[in-house]
């Protein structure tokens, strides 16, 4: 096909990149809690500070882009970060009373 026949893709926004990221980074802080496995091993681990390390930065990508967001995805966003955060705090008080025990 020669180049005329092509059809022209406009450039991907930054929302659109930032809704992608936002997927990416959330799945990772989902591994970092110990609730997703790992694709790259296979396995669960917990690392409470990268987890936490990726909701904050889910956060500030999602505070600096939710007013692009169609109200769909900005209400699907809100709720991820809302369970990622709930999750993450189940995580630190779990780990607080298992080493209360030792």
């Amino acid at each position: 096909m020669n180049e005329k026949n092509q059809e022209k893709i406009p450039p991907q926004k930054i929302t659109d990149l930032g809704y992608y990221f936002l997927n990416v980074i959330q799945a990772k802080a989902w591994q970092y809690l110990g609730l997703l496995v790992h694709p790259e091993n296979g396995e669960t681990l917990i690392d409470l500070k990268e987890a936490r390390r990726a909701i904050d930065l889910f956060e500030l990508i999602f505070e600096n882009l939710k007013n692009d967001f169609p109200s769909s995805i900005k209400k699907e966003m809100e709720m991820h970060l809302t369970n990622l955060q709930l999750n993450y705090v189940e995580k630190v008080k779990k780990e607080e009373e298992q080493s209360e025990k030792k």
